[in-house]
């Protein structure tokens, strides 16, 4: 069934991503620093998890995981769209300058900080490195099922639990992100075509509120994401993977691409990247937020083909 427009919604930061180097030869590195997080695989603290090591920054493949931004990006309704324009040009100034004159933070690929769904949680500005270093990454394909049943169902704590016994536990400090075959339709912009699964608006699944909150208490995951319009299925009304990271002061990822469709379920890692934003003292006075999300760049490290 296609959503109504009440029925989706919006969420992003970035930086420059630390070398996986650093993370790969430093015991715990950056795994380390989401130790503060509730529950998890304790060991994983002390180093690279098992089934992680054998993707070598040396050697790893990268791939994009991200979408373009451009004038013809997806957007939710109501959203303003992404658009830019010639400032002024080599021959007119010297040098080339473009000005981006409106967009959303919510747009395109990006990431939802927990003040996106609360108050007085932490934006983007306040997200610790962690969020941005390169980390586990648990790959949940649906695109299969999605295919031939449809999207509206849920990602549930027993299809996660399946998960982990075909291809090991997830590990703490991931980002576990769906792929549900909706990237394939993100060229079509906003257009809307008659059929099932054939745009970006019809349903696609999401994770359901429980599932979010098992992965935060028992696994210690630091986010969500979707190839999607975010983790949330587009049936849930309530937006409850998105409540529920949030609540956790976890982050989601949303508008994810088909480079996923290259990465394998477990093993390899993910990277977000992208503009810092701060706000200055006379902002943090007048209670100005630090950003409710922003767009990034998504990149993704698996076995190089002559590893595999």
């Amino acid at each position: 069934m296609r959503p109504s427009t009440d029925r989706l919604r919006r969420r992003a930061r970035g930086a420059i991503a630390p070398a996986l180097a650093a993370l790969l030869a430093g015991a715990g590195g950056a795994l380390a620093a989401g130790a503060s997080l509730p529950g998890g695989d304790h060991a994983a603290e002390r180093g690279v998890p098992a089934g992680y090591r054998s993707v070598d920054p040396r050697t790893a493949r990268a791939v994009d995981l991200g979408q373009p931004l451009t004038r013809n990006a997806p957007t939710f309704p109501g959203d303003p769209r992404f658009r830019w324009r010639v400032f002024t040009t080599v021959p007119e100034s010297g040098f080339l300058l473009e000005q981006i004159t409106s967009l959303g933070t919510h747009t395109g690929t990006h990431i939802s900080a927990p003040c996106h769904f609360h108050e007085r949680a932490r934006c983007v500005a306040a997200l610790g490195e962690r969020f941005f270093a390169p980390r586990p990454l648990a790959l949940v394909d649906v695109s299969a099922r999605v295919a031939r049943a449809g999207g509206d169902f849920f990602v549930t704590v027993r299809d996660l639990r399946a998960w982990e016994r075909r291809h090991g536990r997830v590990p703490r400090g991931a980002y576990v992100v769906l792929r549900t075959g909706a990237a394939a339709f993100y060229r079509l912009g906003n257009a809307r075509r008659p059929g099932a699964f054939d745009d970006y608006f019809d349903s696609a699944p999401g994770f359901s509120g429980p599932a979010v909150d098992w992965l935060f208490t028992r696994r210690g995951v630091l986010g969500v994401g979707s190839d999607s319009f975010g983790p949330d299925a587009t049936m849930d009304a309530a937006f409850a993977a998105t409540t529920a990271a949030t609540a956790h002061g976890g982050i989601t990822i949303e508008n994810l691409g088909a480079g996923l469709a290259r990465m394998r379920p477990s093993g390899d890692w993910i990277a977000l990247n992208g503009p810092r934003y701060a706000t200055t003292p006379r902002e943090r006075r007048a209670g100005v937020p630090g950003f409710s999300g922003t767009h990034v760049g998504v990149t993704g490290f698996t076995r190089s083909p002559s590893a595999s």
